[in-house]
């Protein structure tokens, strides 16, 4: 009996003991819960962060994600930032407030970092003059970087050798260039700015001439729902310095505004290097000047390649110029038309096609050719019995050709190819890129000149 007395005693104990424990658990995990509730509060449970970046007073204050604990604290954020970013996927949030920076902020050869604050209008990073960089030795250390929803006053950040760098709901306000893409070893391409808005920037976004050992290459570049407010005199949006290529990209759903405060020397885009396939969809240039002077919406330079005007690009207001083309540079659209006159085709002899000539075609681009005209002319006396035939076909974007039309002269002159001569080789349905055309003649040799003239439209 007194056995059994002391077993259930025993028990109680044991019970008594595991209630504690157990009642020790739950208020821990509850004081844990309320402590994140709080370290977070604000914060989108998108994603989860390593670290935590707030304003305590005087200090900016580092906590860590995982523990809760104060990991670092100083004066301003540039110092924490810089002794925060040591390793590859890190995710820092940074709480509303304004922020001191007194020394360039750097993610050097980092992967898959994000930065990202409360949103423009709430995180708001007085830079001094400084710059959040993000650097790779080459392309492949920087990769999928990310800054998001902070506004940069008076600096700029720098995207330099990176691949995959993504800059999105960012203000740039008062400051002398907003972004730089640069490269120095190798390239920056398949950048991503979206959302974001520059104000009073002496330039919003400008793609550096290569140095050192960089290429020209800023290729796959996105630019999109991005607004450019242009306040100073000398003024530009977007700006494509010599050598630096800006190809194969995309600007969408962009407004550049100008003319107001001041009324003269803005532009939108200036482009002294390449756009060549570079898509410009929805962008509007807007004008608010009552006398501009040299207000225009692009600038094409001696150098450059223009990029290809696509639907929506509108020009409004009163601009000096929509576009301005000293150079005489051939400007592209989703349609539009050309003209090339007098191209000369080598002749072959005994029955043999010279050469081909492709005619109509735009280097490196893939506009297809929708309506034509064209003029075959053989110059120069044809020796006795001598028959020349020239050979007309449509090159097709996937590199076939259609079937021929062969013109025959047997003396000097001119032919323009009829409806019946287009419908001959028009085809049925497929995506014209040129019209190609060979020459030959019966003789061993021939003093006979072959030239073709064509005329259209594309798109």
């Amino acid at each position: 009996m007194k056995i059994g007395v002391i077993k259930l005693s025993r028990l109680k104990a044991l019970g008594k003991y595991a209630a504690i424990f157990l009642s020790a658990v739950v208020i821990t995990s509850i004081l844990w819960n309320v402590n994140q509730i709080l370290l977070f509060k604000g914060v989108s449970y998108a994603e989860s962060y390593d670290y935590l970046v707030y304003i305590d007073g005087a200090n900016v204050v580092v906590k860590n994600g995982t523990t809760g604990r104060v990991d670092l604290s100083s004066n301003e954020l540039s110092e924490v930032l810089n002794a925060l970013l040591k390793g590859d996927g890190l995710k820092i949030f940074i709480k509303p407030g304004r922020y001191n920076v007194s020394s360039n902020i750097m993610l050097h050869n980092l992967k898959g970092v994000k930065i990202i604050g409360n949103g423009p209008n709430s995180t708001k990073l007085n830079m001094n003059g400084y710059s959040l960089i993000i650097r790779g030795d080459s392309w492949n250390y920087s990769i999928s970087n990310v800054v998001e929803g902070v506004e940069i006053y008076n600096g700029s950040i720098i995207i330099e050798n990176s691949f995959k760098t993504v800059i999105r709901n960012c203000f740039f306000i008062n400051s002398k260039v907003g972004i730089i893409l640069m490269n120095t070893n190798g390239w920056t391409e398949c950048t991503l700015i979206e959302e974001c808005y520059f104000i009073n920037a002496y330039y919003g976004i400008v793609f550096k001439t290569p140095i050192n050992d960089g290429t020209k290459s800023y290729a796959n570049t996105e630019i999109r729902r991005v607004y450019f407010e242009l306040q100073q005199e000398g003024a530009v949006a977007i700006y494509i310095e010599k050598d630096a290529d800006f190809n194969e990209g995309l600007i969408h759903d962009v407004r550049v505004w100008m003319g107001k405060p001041v009324e003269r020397n803005q532009t939108g885009i200036f482009l002294e290097g390449s756009m060549l396939n570079t898509v410009l969809h929805n962008v509007v240039f807007e004008s608010f000047a009552k006398t501009p002077i040299a207000i225009y919406g692009i600038i094409v330079g001696n150098y450059s390649d223009p990029p290809i005007i696509g639907q929506g690009v509108v020009f409004c207001g009163n601009l000096t110029g929509r576009i301005y083309n000293p150079y005489g540079k051939w400007l592209y659209s989703s349609s539009g038309a050309f003209k090339v006159v007098d191209v000369e085709v080598p002749l072959g002899v005994n029955n043999k096609f010279g050469p081909i000539v492709e005619v109509g075609a735009l280097p490196h681009l893939s506009l297809a050719i929708s309506a034509l005209n064209a003029k075959v002319e053989v110059e120069g006396p044809l020796s006795e019995g001598e028959e020349i035939q020239v050979r007309l076909r449509f090159k097709f974007l996937d590199d076939s050709f259609s079937d021929q039309l062969i013109l025959s002269f047997n003396s000097s002159g001119a032919v323009w190819v009829d409806q019946d001569g287009w419908l001959k080789i028009w085809p049925t349905r497929n995506v014209i890129s040129a019209l190609t055309v060979e020459a030959r003649t019966n003789v061993q040799a021939s003093n006979a000149k072959i030239k073709v003239s064509i005329y259209g439209q594309y798109g």
